[in-house]
């Protein structure tokens, strides 16, 4: 990945009222250009672990979106995520939910998990880190995430 750019597999949100799976946005993962804006303003990213789970990751790639991160949301869903790039550390204030933090470099690479972070009490940091994942507590230790294992974006 070059210039921080993020995996290639992407999602798009369905229409308001519609099923609530995500569905992909064509058979080929893109190599070039700018990935699709999801509905709603999103762009969504699968993630596959080494053990062939998949992570639904909505992007926040821009300064507002990274500002905003998982503030004042009630909650993420069992198979999703935030990932947050390019990011290196993260705070806790103004969050309803303990979260798993999971810092990757720009190869999707684990370097760090912090688990369990508490709403207005956690703050983690990762020196070297390219992004961090943002999941439900509990989710790092549910998919087997390790240290070392690479995050595949060909789910």
């Amino acid at each position: 990945m070059e210039n921080g750019t993020l995996p290639r597999q992407t999602l798009t949100a369905p229409p308001a009222g519609t099923s609530d799976a995500p569905r992909a946005t064509g058979e080929t993962p893109q190599v070039t250009g700018e990935a699709p804006q999801a509905e709603r303003g999103k762009t969504m990213r699968l993630l596959r672990t080494a053990r062939g789970d998949i992570i639904r990751a909505e992007v926040a790639d821009s300064f507002l979106r990274r500002f905003c991160g998982l503030m004042l949301r009630r909650a993420l869903p069992a198979d999703g995520g935030l990932l947050l790039a390019p990011c290196a550390s993260i705070h806790m204030c103004f969050m309803r939910f303990a979260i798993d933090a999971v810092y990757l470099d720009d190869d999707c690479r684990i370097l760090k998990i912090a688990p369990h972070l508490l709403p207005w009490l956690g703050l983690s940091c990762c020196r070297g880190a390219w992004g961090c994942l943002e999941l439900p507590a509990g989710a790092a230790a549910r998919l087997g995430l390790a240290v070392g294992e690479r995050l595949s974006a060909d789910a």
